[in-house]
């Protein structure tokens, strides 16, 4: 891994001071994952902490942030060296940067015998205070980096925000009920935000804290973190959003490494939800110190209830998305035109793996709408004029122009604010759930994604049906989503309801996973909002005739239907034979003696069989039992016996499900119920 050695030491480090646990646990043991089931073991106790901020600060260091298990800092590197009495050391280490890109970055480790990243401080006078400082390690962000100075092949048809976005994840139905995302509270950790007129034309609304090393609260000089959070507002355009502005990679070079601090800023916020686009390729077992730091303040803020998202990578083996109780945020790719024009698939752009660290966990959980290699231009999105995102995607011709304050891009950094904007919807009609509950109902409410294989980069693997390794449970649907958690939400959870692993055996059965929809049928998409107009027709006579009151509808959303199966052709077929007979169609009551008998005449023996197939198969009971009731009747012997030794099978099937065979009057009508 190591390359070479400089001593090249930047102007300031940044780390993390891990106070020794009230239980004795220590938290930078490679022999422990922390997870939220077993995070507060690793808790210090609050006069040690307060102790030994003040410590760090008399002997020269910053404090950014203090949690329970580590305090953020930042000092020269003098400063480290003169009080911790080590030597520093600058570390050229291979990694894979955005876009996948193969590369290299400065790491800083001690001399000491420590595993790397980590200063030993069992020989000092922080003994009584501290078991280790973790030196924070480089991420990066999940999006689009610098591109290859020839134009792709792209199209020049995007998706958009808020709306494309919002119909193509199934929103629109869910905020025109009055579900927006109001008065729940969301952090997003990122570059920064700028003040774009796009949101003050939507009417969005974001706070900006900057993080030390950031400046500049309303200046986004990347154009990520801006960009990313228009998915948020997509989803749910009434959330209150606050952007913790972490500068951690500018062009390609650190611009203070305070991606922990930073994370830490936004569980200070005590928000419903963190959405984070960024981490780093972590393809082996061993965690380094940062990265056992950052993962106990995941487990710590799941622990308190925080919904915690982050992205799957761009190639990458994201790390902190494999960490148990994270959402991990993948990608499916819809494409919008051509001859494939709805077709959904495994976006390559976006990661799939099993991670080496957690055993069985498999990322990533679920995906939101990312778009494909080499460069995932696919949804336009505002960025402040001349930032970088904005000059690199003019460079490749994606239709805009350097200073104009648009740029197509995606990646999973679009992904995870996408489905931290859907929970936000959860959270708003069902408050109470856990992040645990929450990233269920996520999982079983997504739409299969049946096509297509991951990024090469984190193994190529392809979709299937069910759950697999390039979607995980598919792409997220709001408005499915929404109405699962209202099943859901029974109340206060416990500690436990937030471990990895919870049970709900109790609720599990009322979430029906939506079954794998081909998005083949562009026809009926160009046609279902003329169709739900139809139903609602349909249903507003019904009620007016049936004297119902209720103010309701039918809502009808691309994901209710599915290709059409053999058996549900053999059912219409079945039934529409029994349809056609008169004794069936018959509306009126008057009928002669004659005209009865030509109309039980009609019943064959095939008729007799299609009934029998549709009480075998348990659909269209009641036309079956009827057109069985009436051949009862019939002067051919055989066909009445068949009827009844129908009837008599049926019955003995449902003997103790509540049946009864009412009878029928002389025209036919039969009573019966379930």
């Amino acid at each position: 891994m190591t390359e070479r050695i400089s001593s090249n030491l930047p102007a300031k480090i940044y780390a993390e001071a891990i106070v020794r646990s009230r239980s004795g646990a220590r938290l930078l043991s490679q022999s422990h994952l922390v997870t939220s089931a077993n995070v507060s073991q690793f808790y210090a106790e609050p006069n040690l902490l307060i102790a030994a901020a003040r410590r760090l600060q008399d002997a020269g260091f910053e404090v950014l942030a203090i949690d329970k298990t580590s305090i953020s800092i930042v000092a020269a590197p003098e400063v480290y060296e003169r009080s911790l009495q080590t030597t520093l050391e600058t570390v050229e280490c291979n990694v894979i940067k955005e876009l996948g890109l193969r590369s290299t970055a400065t790491f800083i480790n001690s001399f000491d015998d420590k595993p790397f990243g980590e200063i030993d401080t069992s020989t000092t006078r922080w003994d009584e205070f501290l078991d280790g400082i973790a030196i924070n390690s480089p991420t990066y962000y999940f999006s689009h980096s610098v591109p290859s100075p020839l134009p792709p092949p792209i199209s020049k048809k995007y998706l958009s925000v808020p709306d494309g976005i919002a119909q193509e994840l199934n929103a629109t139905l869910v905020h025109r009920s009055g579900i927006k995302g109001k008065g729940v509270k969301v952090a997003m950790v990122d570059t920064g935000w700028y003040p774009h007129p796009f949101f003050r034309q939507n009417n969005y609304k974001v706070n900006v804290i900057p993080v030390f090393g950031s400046d500049e609260p309303f200046q986004d000089d990347r154009g990520h973190g801006t960009g990313e959070s228009a998915n948020i507002f997509a989803l749910a355009p009434e959330v209150e959003l606050t952007m913790v502005k972490a500068d951690v990679i500018i062009d390609g070079e650190p611009k203070g490494i305070n991606s922990i601090a930073a994370f830490k800023k936004a569980v200070a916020l005590q928000p419903d939800i963190i959405s984070c686009s960024w981490g780093l390729d972590l393809r082996n077992s061993q965690l380094l110190a940062s990265h056992q730091a950052l993962a106990a303040a995941i487990a710590d803020a799941v622990k308190q209830g925080i919904i915690v998202i982050f992205s799957a990578g761009n190639g990458h083996w994201g790390f902190p998305a494999q960490h148990p109780d994270v959402i991990a945020a993948g990608g499916a790719y819809k494409h919008l035109d051509g001859a494939l024009k709805g077709r959904l698939e495994a976006s390559n752009y976006a990661s799939g793996f099993v991670s080496p660290i957690y055993a069985g966990r498999r990322v990533p959980d679920v995906c939101g709408l990312v778009g494909q290699l080499p460069y995932g231009t696919y949804i336009m999105l505002p960025v402040p004029p001349n930032s970088l995102i904005d000059r690199d995607l003019a460079n490749v011709k994606d239709g805009t122009h350097s200073t104009d304050g648009w740029a197509a891009f995606s990646g999973t950094s679009a992904a995870a604010p996408q489905l931290a904007g859907i929970c936000a919807l959860i959270k708003q009609v069902a408050p109470n759930l856990s992040p645990a509950q929450v990233k269920q109902v996520l999982q079983q409410t997504a739409n299969d994604v049946v096509d297509g294989t991951s990024n090469p980069a984190s193994g190529g693997l392809s979709a299937r049906v069910g759950v697999d390794l390039a979607t995980g449970y598919g792409l997220a649907d709001a408005e499915a989503a929404v109405r699962a958690a209202k099943v859901l939400d029974t109340g206060q959870c416990c500690d436990r309801c937030a471990s990895q692993n919870p049970s709900f055996s109790n609720t599990t059965s009322k979430i029906k996973k939506s079954k794998p929809m081909s998005n083949q049928f562009p026809k009926l998409q160009a046609k279902l909002d003329e169709i739900q107009a139809r139903f609602d027709a349909v249903l507003k006579s019904e009620f007016i005739d049936n004297d119902l009151v209720e103010a309701v509808e039918l809502r009808i959303t691309t994901a209710n239907f599915v290709e059409r199966s053999p058996q549900t052709d053999a059912i219409l077929a079945l039934a529409n034979s029994l349809k056609s007979l008169k004794a069936v169609k018959r509306k009126t009551a008057k009928v002669t003696a004659k005209v009865a008998e030509e109309e039980i005449s009609e019943i064959t023996k095939k008729h007799i069989f299609a009934a029998k197939s549709l009480l075998k198969i348990q659909k269209q009971q009641e036309l079956a039992t009827k057109v069985l009731i009436i051949a009862m009747s019939s002067t051919d012997e055989d066909i009445a016996e068949q009827a009844i030794e129908a009837l008599g099978e049926f019955s003995r099937k449902v003997e103790g499900k509540n049946f009864n065979l009412f009878g029928c009057d002389e025209y036919g009508n039969c009573t019966f119920e379930f």
